[in-house]
């Protein structure tokens, strides 16, 4: 720092050294690809969608005034929940790429079984579509470890930012 001069100096001399630092590195990220366990995914989701299965029905038949069957919602948010995590994770190992069309894979797998379940194969296909579309959707725009496009910050500097830099 400057001794002589005076409060301005010492404050750009500080400023300068702050700015003269570089960031911390972060260690670089590896661009390999890690394969996903398709079993192990579709099994703990498949699971998780059973418990929400059980939840789904017990509220459907404690709010109707009839048994209007246990074991079907089970079953149903079972298959839809294993077949989406088997599929997503399949897709990303053939590919062997994390994006979203994996995710828009295999929620289009699992609208296509709930189409089947009204008996049409429009129906299915509609339900592909729709579903497919929403995840792929939602997966690109909720992506967290992209860079936005523009490297310029958003701020423009303030004029004591660029009197110490000049």
């Amino acid at each position: 720092m400057a001794e002589g001069g005076g409060p301005a100096a010492q404050l750009k001399d500080l400023v300068l050294s702050v700015y003269s630092k570089a960031p911390p590195t972060s260690p670089p990220k590896s661009s390999e690809y890690q394969s996903k366990d398709s079993i192990g995914n579709a099994m703990r989701l498949g699971g998780q969608s059973a418990i929400a299965g059980v939840i789904f029905a017990g509220l459907r038949n404690a709010l109707s005034g009839r048994n209007a069957g246990f074991l079907l919602p089970i079953g149903l948010f079972t298959a839809v929940g294993t077949t989406f995590a088997w599929t997503e994770a399949v897709v990303a190992n053939k590919r062997e790429v994390n994006d979203e069309i994996n995710g828009a894979a295999g929620a289009c797998a699992a609208g296509f079984l709930l189409g089947l379940r009204k008996g049409s194969l429009p129906m299915a296909v509609g339900t592909c579509a729709v579903m497919g579309g929403m995840m792929g959707l939602l997966d690109a725009t909720t992506a967290g470890g992209r860079k936005p496009s523009s490297d310029k910050p958003f701020f423009k500097p303030t004029a004591v930012v660029e009197a110490v830099k000049a």
